[in-house]
C-alpha cells in the first residue's frame, strides 16, 4: 500500500509539474522580459486562485493578475491565455496534452474530411498527419529548436515542404484540412509562429497567416490541374433569403465586449438615465459643445452608455441624424472617445499614438524598401519635402497607396475658408465617415461627415492622430460596415495600431462589387481577416524581427 500510494503520489506531482512548465511556457512567451521572481508569484497566484487545469486558464480574468502585473503586460498574456484555450478546447480529443513545447496535431472535424478526394475519404489522414521537421530545411529546424521566428525566405521554404507532404495523401487538400495542419504547426511551436511583434504585443493566433500562405501554396501547384478544382454549390432562394432577413450579430458585435450591455449603474433606473438623458439634451441646447467640457459630463456619458446602446442597437436602425437629437454629446470628441472605450475597453485616443511611436518607425521602413510602388512612392516624396506633417497621416496615406485605395475613401478635400456649415450644404456627402481636410498639404483643420451631416468641426492640424481615432471609432459607435474602397486600410488600422483583433467575424459585408483589378463586378467573400492585411502585417513582422 505504501509503494502503490507513493506511485500514485509521484503520477500526481509529475502531472503538477507538467501544468506548471505550460503555464510557465504560456507567461514567459507573452511576457519573455518578466523576473524570475514576478514569475514565481505569478504561477504561485495562479494556483491560489485554483487553476487545476490547462482548460481553467479560460476563466481567468484581468484583474486577477493586477496585483503580479501591470496593466498592458495583463492584456498581452490574457490574450496568449485566450488564445491558448481557443486551441485546446477546440480538439475532439480531451486528454491532457503535454507541455505547449509538445503539443501534437489537432484531430480533423468530418467536415473536412467530407471536403477531401473521395478516394481518402476511409483514411482520416489529416487526424494523423504529422510533419516531418527533419526534411524541413536547416534555417527551419534551428529556428524552431531555439524558439524563435523563422525568416521570410525559410517560412516559405517550410510551406513548400508542408504542401509537399499533404499532397502524398491528397492531390488538393480542401480549405478545413489547411486549417487543421497550420493549426497543429502553430499548436508544436507556438512561439515561432504565433504573430507577435517584437515588443511582445500578439497582432494574431499566427493561423490566419499560415493558413492564408498554404492554401495559396495548394491552389499554386494545382493550377494546371482542373480535375482539382473545388466548386462550392450555390445557394437555394430560400437560404439566400434566411442570411439577408438574419438578425444582427458578429458583423455588429465585431471586436466589442459591450456591444449590448443588460446591467444598469448601481442605483440606476430605466426612468432615472431617461431623466439625465432629457438633461444632457437641455444642457447641448444651451450651451452647444462648449458643454461637452463639463467636468460631470464624464460620468453622465458612461451612466448613459447602456440607453444609447440600445437605442443605437434598436431594430429598424435608427439614422444619424435620429440619434444626434437624442445623444448631441454623443458627437462630440470626448462623447465618441468615451463610447467607443465603453464599448471595446480599447483607450484608443490612447492606444493609437502609442502603436504609432512604437511601430511608426518599423513601417516607414518598410514602405521606403517598396521601391518599385510608385504610389508608396509619391507619398514618401511628397512628406519628405515638406516638414511639419503628421507622420499618421503620413503612414495612413502609405497604407492607402499600398492597397491601391483612393484617398477620397478616408479624406475629402475642402476649401480652406469652408465652415462646417458649407461643407453641410455644398458637398454630396457619403454614407460612411469621411476626413473632410482644408487646405492643399499641412492640415489647417478637419471635419468628419457621416449620412449626409457633419458632426465634429474644427480640429485642429498637429491633432491628426484624435482626428483619425474619431473617424475609426465612428464606425464601432454607429454599427457602420467599413466601404469595400477602404476597407483594406480601415482593418490595418484595427489590427495593427488600435489592437482589435476578433477571432471570428467581419466588419465587410459580403456582396457584389466592382474589382479593382478587372473592373468587373464580382462576388465578394466575407473572411474572417483580409488576406492583403494578414499578408502586409506579416511582412512588417518580419521586418520588425529581422532589425533584431
Amino acid at each position: 500500500k505504501l509503494i502503490s500510494g507513493h506511485k500514485r503520489w509521484e503520477s500526481i506531482s509529475g502531472k503538477s509539474a507538467a501544468k506548471t512548465r505550460t503555464i510557465r511556457d504560456l507567461v514567459m512567451a507573452a511576457l519573455p522580459g518578466l523576473s524570475e521572481e514576478t514569475l514565481a508569484a505569478l504561477i504561485e497566484g495562479l494556483q491560489m486562485l485554483g487553476v487545476e487545469s490547462k482548460r481553467d486558464l479560460f476563466l481567468v480574468r484581468e484583474e486577477d493578475l493586477a496585483d503580479y502585473l501591470r496593466p498592458i503586460q495583463c492584456r498581452r498574456l490574457m490574450s496568449l491565455f485566450f488564445l491558448f484555450c481557443i486551441f485546446f478546447l477546440s480538439d475532439h480529443d480531451r486528454t491532457e496534452p503535454g507541455p505547449l513545447s509538445s503539443f501534437s496535431s489537432s484531430p480533423c472535424s468530418s467536415d473536412s474530411l467530407k471536403m477531401s478526394s473521395p478516394s481518402l475519404l476511409s483514411t482520416p489522414w489529416p487526424s494523423n498527419f504529422r510533419v516531418k521537421w527533419d526534411r524541413m530545411p536547416a534555417g527551419i529546424q534551428t529556428a524552431v529548436a531555439s524558439l524563435r521566428r523563422p525568416s521570410p525566405a525559410d517560412r516559405r521554404q517550410m510551406v513548400r515542404c508542408v504542401v509537399d507532404q499533404m499532397r502524398e495523401h491528397n492531390i488538393n487538400p480542401s480549405r478545413e484540412i489547411c486549417h487543421t495542419v497550420a493549426k497543429s504547426i502553430i499548436r508544436e511551436y507556438p512561439r515561432s509562429f504565433l504573430d507577435v511583434l517584437e515588443d511582445g504585443e500578439i497582432i494574431g493566433d499566427g493561423c490566419s497567416s499560415l493558413l492564408m500562405q498554404i492554401k495559396t501554396r495548394v491552389e499554386h501547384v494545382n493550377r494546371h490541374n482542373p480535375l482539382a478544382r473545388r466548386r462550392q454549390m450555390k445557394k437555394s432562394c430560400s437560404e439566400a433569403e434566411v442570411d439577408k432577413n438574419w438578425p444582427k450579430g458578429p458583423l455588429d458585435q465585431y471586436g466589442c465586449v459591450r456591444w449590448q450591455p443588460e446591467d444598469f449603474p448601481s442605483g440606476e433606473t430605466d426612468e432615472s438615465l431617461e431623466e439625465l438623458r432629457r438633461q444632457m439634451v437641455t444642457l447641448y441646447s444651451r450651451e452647444g459643445k462648449a458643454g461637452a467640457e463639463r467636468g460631470e459630463l464624464q460620468t453622465w456619458l458612461e451612466k448613459i452608455f447602456v440607453l444609447q446602446r440600445r437605442y443605437i442597437n434598436g431594430t429598424p436602425s435608427p439614422g444619424i441624424p435620429d440619434v444626434k437629437d437624442r445623444w448631441p454629446f454623443l458627437f462630440s470628441q470626448r462623447g465618441i472617445h468615451t463610447h467607443f472605450h465603453l464599448l471595446t475597453n480599447m483607450p484608443i485616443l490612447q492606444k493609437l499614438p502609442e502603436a504609432i511611436e512604437k511601430k511608426g518607425k518599423t513601417i516607414l521602413k518598410f514602405f521606403q524598401m517598396q521601391k518599385s510602388n510608385t504610389e508608396v512612392t509619391e507619398v514618401l516624396s511628397a512628406f519628405q519635402e515638406q516638414a511639419g506633417h503628421s507622420k499618421v497621416m503620413c503612414i495612413t496615406l502609405l497604407i492607402l497607396a499600398y492597397f491601391k485605395e483612393a484617398n477620397d475613401s478616408i479624406f475629402l478635400q475642402a476649401d480652406p475658408s469652408a465652415t462646417a456649415a458649407d461643407v453641410d450644404r455644398l458637398f454630396t456627402l457619403p454614407s460612411t465617415p469621411r476626413l473632410i481636410v482644408q487646405g492643399a498639404g499641412e492640415i489647417s483643420s478637419a471635419f468628419l461627415s457621416n449620412d449626409i451631416l457633419v458632426l465634429i468641426t474644427k480640429i485642429i492640424g498637429e491633432f491628426f492622430t484624435g482626428q483619425l481615432s474619431v473617424l475609426f471609432a465612428s464606425y464601432y459607435n454607429f454599427n457602420i460596415q467599413y466601404p469595400v474602397e477602404a476597407s483594406s486600410t480601415l482593418e490595418f488600422i484595427q489590427r495593427g495600431l488600435v489592437g482589435i483583433n476578433p477571432e471570428m467575424g467581419s466588419k465587410v459585408a459580403a456582396g457584389k462589387v466592382l474589382s479593382r483589378k478587372s473592373g468587373q463586378v464580382v462576388k465578394r467573400k466575407r473572411v474572417t481577416m483580409n488576406p492583403h492585411v494578414c499578408t502586409l502585417l506579416r511582412k512588417l513582422m518580419d521586418c520588425d524581427w529581422l532589425e533584431m
